[in-house]
């Protein structure tokens, strides 16, 4: 099988080392990987294989069967792993649409809870399996790339592309990688329990500065963290998505598991004054759907309005690579 890693930052260097372990492996999993990367990160993978740092310290280098910056260099793909950052999901799908044969599986595994949808209009012909993953991960240095916590899982599950496709010889390959994954008939609770947590949270840490744990015993701040959470909930329930009664209590309960000094990928882009970040992954998309599905969101608009405005930024392009997936 060949697998094709679009983003080799935190999440698609560990999924592209995971599965690149197997080249060569005495079974029928036998996985070609190649990723699209860019700078100097490309060049190490290139030069000296990718290095995985798992959350015990351990090391991997990792010799991929292709890399480059531009996805008509690498073999045709049995699976693509979009594993981008939000604000390049539409660049990478544009790049990408021309060469996928039709029928092509497609997972992304970054932040968002539409990011499947998004990326079915990119690719039209292509199974888009709706999914997400569980990990911090990020470039540590070019061609490193650190598993910093998190179990690394994924879940996914039917697309309404082709409800029957059942991608039987990825999720092999995915088990004999030791990478945990979870299929499910249908996706959209676990997708959306994980943005209830990510996008509202990421939210008030950028614009306070705080930390999770910060946020959590500052009483305003807390109320306004459950008060996004729930107007989010409201957004997913009525777009149909079964959601547990107790999904606002349980995502409190979530950030609380979190060490209290935890920063979130965006508060840092934010701090960083980064000319790109993922406001409208999380933001936008709460206010997007819930002007057309009817839903009040008012806190999260207030908080959409302080954050800082991007065309005050310096113009280069800094981005870390650093992905966290709460």
């Amino acid at each position: 099988m060949q697998v094709t890693v679009f983003g080799a930052g935190g999440v698609g260097g560990y999924m592209a080392a995971k599965l690149g372990s197997l080249s060569g492996h005495d079974s029928t999993l036998v996985t070609e990987v190649s990723v699209v990367a860019r700078g100097d990160h490309l060049e190490a993978i290139r030069s000296t294989g990718l290095c995985y740092v798992a959350p015990n310290g351990s090391e991997t280098i990792v010799k991929l069967s292709a890399a480059s910056d531009d996805p008509a260099d690498l073999p045709q793909p049995d699976m693509v792993l979009f594993c981008v950052k939000g604000y390049d999901l539409e660049a990478a799908g544009g790049a990408l649409a021309s060469q996928l044969e039709r029928g092509t599986p497609v997972l992304p595994l970054l932040n968002g809870a539409d990011i499947d949808e998004r990326l079915r209009s990119l690719l039209p012909g292509c199974v888009v399996f709706p999914g997400c993953i569980y990990i911090s991960a990020f470039i540590e240095e070019p061609g490193r790339v650190r598993h910093a916590g998190g179990p690394g899982s994924i879940v996914f599950g039917t697309s309404p592309d082709d409800p029957s496709y059942y991608p039987e010889q990825f999720l092999g390959a995915c088990r004999l990688a030791g990478i945990p994954l979870e299929w499910q008939k249908d996706p959209a609770p676990a997708i959306w329990s994980k943005f209830l947590f990510i996008a509202p949270f990421s939210l008030i840490t950028a614009v306070s500065g705080q930390t999770l744990g910060g946020v959590l015993t500052d009483q305003r701040l807390r109320t306004d963290a459950e008060q996004i959470v729930a107007e989010t909930a409201a957004v997913a329930l009525r777009k149909g998505v079964a959601l547990p009664d107790d999904i606002v209590e349980s995502t409190m309960q979530k950030a609380a598991g979190f060490p209290p000094d935890t920063r979130t990928s965006f508060q840092r882009d934010i701090a960083a004054r980064r000319p790109r970040d993922e406001r409208d992954i999380f933001a936008g998309t709460i206010l997007r759907l819930g002007e057309n599905l009817g839903v009040k969101t008012p806190v999260t608009q207030r908080y959409a309005r302080q954050l800082p405005d991007i065309e005050s930024r310096p113009s280069e392009d800094n981005d870390s690579g650093t992905t966290q997936n709460g």
